[in-house]
């Protein structure tokens, strides 16, 4: 699995909660267009986000790669932040399923 993880800084929690929105509709309501298989939004109380996404293959990122820049530009228009990105493989992830136990 491979991932694209961006910590972005911003200068108070209410901007983070607005760049939050920004990346569910622009990433999270097009998860089957990018091949996304995981996707994730963390916001911190000094205004710090973290957005995680996962792809199953080298061409489902590239092709995210190609996009992302016109994705970000929106938000550069918008909000004062501090950028930083990185990609990786994914060595290791646990995610518990819920489930429904009936007896």
């Amino acid at each position: 699995m491979y991932g694209k993880i961006l910590n972005l800084k911003f200068s108070n929690m209410e901007e983070a909660q607005l760049a939050a929105s920004f990346f569910t509709e622009n990433i999270g309501l097009k998860i089957a267009e990018y091949k996304i298989v995981g996707f994730n939004v963390f916001i911190g109380q000094k205004g710090d986000l973290n957005v995680s996404i996962k792809f199953e293959d080298v061409s489902a990122i590239k092709n995210f790669e190609a996009k992302y820049s016109n994705i970000i530009e929106g938000l550069r228009k918008s909000l004062v932040f501090k950028e930083t990105v990185f990609l990786g493989v994914c060595a290791y992830t646990f995610e518990k399923e819920a489930a429904l136990t009936e007896n």
